[in-house]
């Protein structure tokens, strides 16, 4: 690693070129004492971001890809990022407090972890969940029955729920890629983002092969970033997400387990949809919500294909 810069930040970019304007000021003068470069990929924006973002920092180069997907997209320059720690910033990110500096020294005096996140918020306040649990049949079943509802069994589900938990440093199953530092020996080790993902999963994956491969997963409360995204919900992109959990399952679990998880994710949203259809009438503003819930449930009965898949 000779002459290896501390940190080495990833963003890949696909419009809204404001906001990764925004995301990478904020994170340059979120940098305190350490060295860093900084790498952006552009993934097939159609707003001219790649243009906007190389006028606006005159240091930075940006790779122009096709709409490869998250995943690919950061691979494009993982191998010649020169960082010790690499920093996988999503483009909507915007870093409000605490430093990247203090962020890489947390990580060298713990060289057991191999990634990384802090504490995000929504927009509009309030913390936003980014601790995961693995998924499992019993665990999407749970979810699919809204059974975390229940006193007692908030446990029973991939999402961290209890917001004071995101004050404290724990280990964690995986965590939201939209901030992620992670130990370049580690990426090095286990490989990058698995390219079959084009969007949600890649990150639950790649952090279940770091834990395969010896190293923690760390919640280090040591940064405060707001993730400018909305809560509602984007037919296609609530399509993707459960895709990607399907080739999550396809990919992880044995032939029982993928069956009993792709049921439970069918039934999550026929429950959901079920529920929704009778109030569209008297709630118009529930209709997006009730088109995702189809979408999804479409993707998933193969009767749609998923809304993005990889560039090949």
């Amino acid at each position: 690693m000779d002459g290896a810069l501390d940190l080495s930040v990833v963003v890949v970019t696909h419009n809204g070129r404001d906001l990764a304007a925004l995301a990478l000021r904020a994170a340059r003068e979120r940098l305190g004492s350490i060295s860093a470069e900084w790498l952006v990929v552009d993934s097939g924006s159609t707003d001219g971001t790649p243009d906007a973002v190389e006028a606006a920092f005159p240091d930075i180069e940006v790779l122009r890809l096709p709409n490869v997907g998250f995943a690919a997209g950061n691979n494009a320059v993982l191998p010649r990022a020169r960082g010790r720690h690499v920093l996988l910033l999503n483009p909507d990110m915007e870093i409000t407090s605490g430093t990247l500096a203090e962020l890489v020294a947390a990580m060298d005096a713990r060289p057991e972890v191999g990634a990384s996140s802090v504490i995000q918020v929504w927009p509009e306040g309030g913390v936003q969940p980014t601790i995961r649990r693995f998924p499992s049949p019993g665990r999407q079943l749970s979810e699919a029955l809204m059974l975390p509802r229940l006193p007692g069994l908030r446990a029973v589900q991939e999402e961290e729920q209890r917001l004071g938990a995101y004050d404290e440093e724990v280990s964690c199953d995986w965590l939201v890629g939209g901030f992620l530092l992670v130990r370049r020996t580690a990426i090095e080790q286990v490989g990058g983002l698995d390219e079959r993902f084009f969007l949600f999963s890649e990150e639950a994956d790649w952090c279940l092969r770091l834990r395969e491969g010896g190293w923690d997963i760390r919640h280090l409360p040591l940064m405060t970033a707001t993730h400018h995204t909305g809560r509602s919900a984007r037919p296609d992109l609530f399509a993707q997400n459960s895709f990607s959990k399907l080739l999550y399952a396809r990919k992880h679990f044995p032939a029982p387990a993928r069956l009993a998880f792709h049921f439970a994710l069918v039934l999550r949203h026929a429950v959901r949809l079920a529920l929704l259809a009778p109030q569209i009438v008297l709630r118009p503003a529930l209709r997006s919500r009730a088109s995702a819930e189809r979408q999804a449930l479409s993707v998933l009965l193969g009767l749609d294909p998923p809304p993005f898949s990889p560039v090949r």
